[in-house]
């Protein structure tokens, strides 16, 4: 009897940090539930490991195993959008990041690029090998798998194109060089990118229309729900898939789409929900199960390959505690941290240096700093999408539907009403909105590029113009130096 197509729940383990294809391999094909069930999948041949159903399930799960390396979207690639903006104080921990004087052979930058091209490669590897064993778990299936993998590769590209390669609205065209689109793996070993085969840099443009692509027939084919089970609801979704196209879109600057796929995701009977306050929604162990989370990058203590790393710990007080808030988040219009249900419940406080207040986020406080599920979107972030894309839609006039939208949130933090005249007012209270709401998840430094303005000055670091050369990480310079054709960033 051929199987219907569900995720099952998952299954994780740790994963390493080469790129090499046989250790990419051999993790994405050792998820198991217990250590002492493991079966030894780096010596098995792909024609072994893709032999039955239950090995093709575990290869699938490597593939979400990946997205938690913490160098990438375990953590920190969410963290480096922040500490570049204004809404947290400068860490040293980050060395030249926060301070956009970063040099070509940064480990930083050399980490997030492995650890997205790793995630590529694993997906790649995992449908490179499914076609041919296809017949295992029927058509269906094989399906709802391919567009697992896509989803998640597509999700993969938007943080690489957008940390390493000028926002898409840089040039009218987008036709400036974004990163290499790898769309193949070699079945048998091979590189994430292999200089074998000398690739250039797509434009980004290419690499908009290859996640708008996977995203699109991914849709098509994702289940609306994995269930309520704890483990299954790390799973891509149609949801999901629709919610990074709206954002997709808003960063292309493309309303209309932006608009309608949040409309996708709004009105659809999905079951997404605002939670009744904002503590609802990071609740120590809550936030897995928050009706407003559309997708997030599911964690354990064992299962971030380098718990330091873990985005909780650079956050939490109770951690390192590499990053504090910024006086500038704390004084932003539109928030008053004594009464904003925003603010109460989510900072709390350490005296550093016997006099010093310092403020922490608690948004990332599992029941160990290591453990805190790594958000991606939610509906708060559809519900702002949809408001800015109408707001820009509508020339001279403050549209009604999207103050709406922007008010529906600040209700639910007990926030002052806003009722902005004018179009310009409306889109500086929504922009500010996102600081105040989806703060600490990896918007900060992408929403001030992708609407063209400038990082204001801040902690002894002079403001960057958005299309500043350095508002960019360099790629790592072993792959510019063993491949001719991989030109470097301006400025590195």
């Amino acid at each position: 009897m051929e199987l219907k197509y569900k995720p099952n729940s998952r299954k994780k383990t740790s994963i390493g940090l080469a790129i090499g294809a046989v250790a990419i391999a051999s993790t994405m094909l050792f998820s198991c539930s217990k250590v002492n069930d493991q079966i030894p999948f780096s010596k098995l041949t792909p024609d072994e490991a893709f032999s039955t159903p239950e090995r093709i399930e575990k290869s699938a799960i490597g593939m979400y195993d990946a997205l938690q390396n913490g160098e990438f979207l375990g953590g920190r690639v969410l963290i480096y959008s922040d500490v570049r903006s204004v809404d947290v104080n400068i860490s040293s921990y980050f060395g030249n990041v926060p301070t956009f004087n970063m040099l070509s052979n940064n480990v930083y930058a050399f980490n997030c690029w492995s650890g997205g091209y790793r995630t590529i490669f694993e997906s790649n590897y995992f449908s490179q090998n499914l076609k041919d064993h296809e017949s295992v778990v029927g058509a269906e299936v094989a399906a709802g798998y391919y567009a697992e993998a896509k989803f998640i590769r597509a999700l993969t590209y938007f943080f690489l194109v957008n940390t390493y390669a000028q926002t898409y609205t840089f040039q009218p065209d987008a036709g400036h060089m974004g990163v290499p689109l790898i769309l193949t793996a070699a079945k048998d070993g091979g590189e994430a990118i292999d200089p074998k085969n000398k690739v250039p840099r797509n434009t980004v443009k290419e690499v908009y229309d290859q996640m708008i692509k996977d995203l699109t027939e991914a849709a098509a084919v994702l289940p609306v729900s994995t269930g309520d089970d704890y483990n299954d609801r790390s799973r891509a979704t149609k949801g999901a898939a629709h919610a990074l196209l709206s954002r997709i879109y808003l960063y292309e600057g493309n309303w209309a789409k932006a608009r309608d796929y949040a409309d996708s995701v709004l009105l659809s009977s999905y079951g997404y929900d605002l939670d009744a306050t904002p503590a609802d929604v990071w609740s120590s162990g809550n936030y897995q199960a928050s009706l407003e989370r559309i997708f997030s990058v599911a964690m354990s203590s064992g299962d971030n390959p380098n718990t330091n790393n873990a985005i909780g710990q650079h956050y939490g007080s109770s951690g390192r505690g590499d990053i504090t808030i910024s006086q500038t988040y704390l004084t932003l219009p539109n928030f008053d941290r004594f009464t904003d249900l925003r603010a109460k419940p989510l900072f709390t406080y350490a005296i550093s240096g016997g006099d010093t207040t310092a403020f922490y986020t608690k948004k990332f406080f599992g029941a160990s700093t290591v453990d805190a599920w790594v958000p991606v979107v939610r509906l708060a972030e559809i519900m702002l999408t949809k408001a800015e894309a109408l707001a820009r839609l509508t020339p001279g006039v403050a549209n009604p539907e999207a103050i709406t939208l922007l008010n529906a949130i600040r209700t639910r933090a007990k926030a002052k009403v806003l009722a902005p005249l004018t179009q310009a007012e409306l889109i500086n209270d929504i922009l500010t909105e996102r600081r105040i709401e989806l703060a600490f998840e990896g918007h900060g430094e992408f929403d001030f590029l992708r609407t063209h303005r400038a990082i204001p000055a801040h902690g002894g670091i002079d403001a960057q113009e958005w299309n500043d050369d350095a508002v960019v990480f360099p790629l790592p310079n072993a792959e510019v130096e063993r491949n001719p054709n991989m030109k470097q960033n301006p400025g590195y």
